[in-house]
């Protein structure tokens, strides 16, 4: 079957994800239509709240897109957020993390190429293909040299899409996300930070020497952009997700700590993580040109991650309480 010739919908998958959720909220806050796709049953009042008109449950394979296909048409645009999560979990189980990513990734490129050749994919990279590349801004056309399994499972998805695209005409946006955080992240360190602030921890070890620096992005703002490039007729290619400023992770903490009311002592213990750089921070200079968009500055978006992570923790506070009497 030949995809329609208009279509007004989008599909996310791995709609469950942190980042897919805000994604969707971005699309459904344009007046865009939003298919998600899912591995586990989503209550309709769950995924509607987060923006999605339906959602379409099962494994991910050739069945379920062509179940999503005819219920919904063929997409305008697919942003396909299922595969690799963190450089912790790729190292932990580097074959499970390559397989799940490369695996959900061909099965949509084949599904694409024969059934939505107009749709344009959006796959959601990471700045872990530029490896240790030191404190200048990085650009687009920097050298990927990944020193993680994250950062090698992205780099060969990246070329996946691109021998894709070279080979059917595929629309492609590659977005390279820098450090992504914000509500409904329930994991990495601003998540397990703020746990054992919330706790009542007041003297805090944490891995690394503190000077390790990143370029945070708010999750608001990295939907935004990504919605953005989805939809606009000629922004094709690679971009950088990143502000273009880098934080030391001794400072985030500490700003961390002053969003969500707390003082402790945070101390490093000098211990580096494998695959970790030293320092990242994005160009930004493509994306902001070709979007228009503005990003958020880091303590705005610290102060609105604590809100909400003071809600989460009174919520499971709430619980425990309840399951104890």
């Amino acid at each position: 079957m030949v995809a329609p010739a208009e279509t007004t919908s989008v599909w996310v998958t791995g709609a469950t994800s942190f980042l897919g959720r805000h994604v969707a909220r971005q699309f459904a806050r344009d007046g865009v239509e939003v298919v998600g796709f899912a591995r586990r049953p989503i209550a309709e009042a769950e995924f509607r709240t987060h923006g999605f008109a339906a959602v379409e449950v099962g494994e991910f394979d050739e069945e379920l897109l062509r179940q999503g296909f005819d219920r919904h048409g063929a997409p305008a645009a697919v942003f396909h957020a299922i595969g690799s999560g963190s450089v912790g979990q790729a190292a932990a189980d580097p074959q499970a993390d390559i397989a799940r990513t490369v695996n959900s990734l061909r099965v949509l490129l084949e599904f694409l190429a024969g059934s939505a050749p107009n749709a344009r994919l959006v796959y959601p990279s990471s700045a872990a293909i530029y490896g240790d590349a030191g404190e200048q801004g990085l650009a687009e056309d920097a050298q990927a040299d990944p020193i993680s399994v994250y950062g090698q499972t992205k780099w060969l998805a990246e070329e996946l899409c691109r021998a894709q695209a070279r080979h059917s005409g595929l629309e492609l946006v590659i977005a390279r996300l820098f450090s992504v955080y914000g509500p409904l992240q329930h994991k990495l360190l601003l998540w397990e930070l703020a746990q054992r602030l919330l706790s009542g921890q007041r003297r805090i070890e944490l891995g690394g020497t503190g000077r390790e620096a990143r370029d945070f992005v708010f999750a608001p703002d990295a939907a935004a952009m990504i919605c953005r490039l989805a939809m606009l007729p000629d922004a094709t290619g690679t971009f950088n997700i990143g502000t273009g400023v880098a934080t030391s992770i001794r400072d985030l903490a500490g700003e961390l700590a002053v969003a969500l009311g707390v003082r402790a002592e945070i101390e490093f213990n000098g211990l580096t993580r494998p695959g970790d750089p030293a320092h990242q921070r994005a160009d930004p200079a493509r994306l902001l040109q070709t979007t228009g968009l503005a990003f958020t500055p880091l303590r705005r978006g610290l102060s609105n991650y604590a809100e909400w992570l003071r809600e989460q923790h009174a919520e499971q506070a709430t619980r425990a309480a309840g399951a104890r009497t």
